[in-house]
């Protein structure tokens, strides 16, 4: 037995930052991971060449100079090993801080607009590079298997703070 590059990242990456001008702050994170390979069983088994004409196959096998049979079964290889590098703007906020309004006993008002998952910079070519998905067979665990996991999903959100 034998495996072809590491689920593991090199590098973990991690950054947030805070900036405050007179009453207004910004706060962004952002994470990412450098240096591991994710096998895209998605690709694998979901959108093989196997599929046409009964289900959807990936864009990537018509008209190239492959020419391959749609009678090949789903053999997992390092053909749909990809590298896993990716940089995500996991949260960003932007508020503005009111303050009191005036005799109404509404006190410290912050207004607030955040947004999550905003974008993400890869190159990989399934769903999503931060790879959830937990499907341990036969005792073997699945770090670094994708298989039609559900990509993190964008929010936006507008609040508002305050005291009575």
């Amino acid at each position: 037995m034998f495996y072809s590059g590491s689920p593991n990242p090199k590098t973990l990456l991690g950054f947030s930052a805070d900036y405050t001008y007179k009453k207004w702050t910004a706060t962004i994170n952002m994470n990412g991971t450098f240096g591991h390979y994710i096998f895209n069983n998605t690709a694998a088994s979901v959108l093989g060449i196997g599929n046409l004409g009964t289900r959807n196959i990936a864009k990537e096998l018509l008209g190239g100079d492959v020419k391959e049979s749609i009678a090949n079964a789903p053999a997992p290889s390092t053909r749909n090993l990809e590298k896993g590098n990716y940089l995500k703007m996991a949260n960003a906020t932007i508020a503005y801080r009111v303050g009191n309004l005036g005799k109404s006993g509404i006190r410290n008002v912050n207004l607030f607009l955040t947004g999550q998952n905003l974008f993400v910079i890869t190159d990989y070519t399934g769903f999503d590079p931060e790879v959830n998905t937990e499907a341990t067979f036969g005792g073997i665990p699945s770090l670094g298997v994708e298989y039609i996991p559900y990509p993190s999903s964008r929010t936006i959100t507008f609040g508002v703070n305050f005291s009575l």
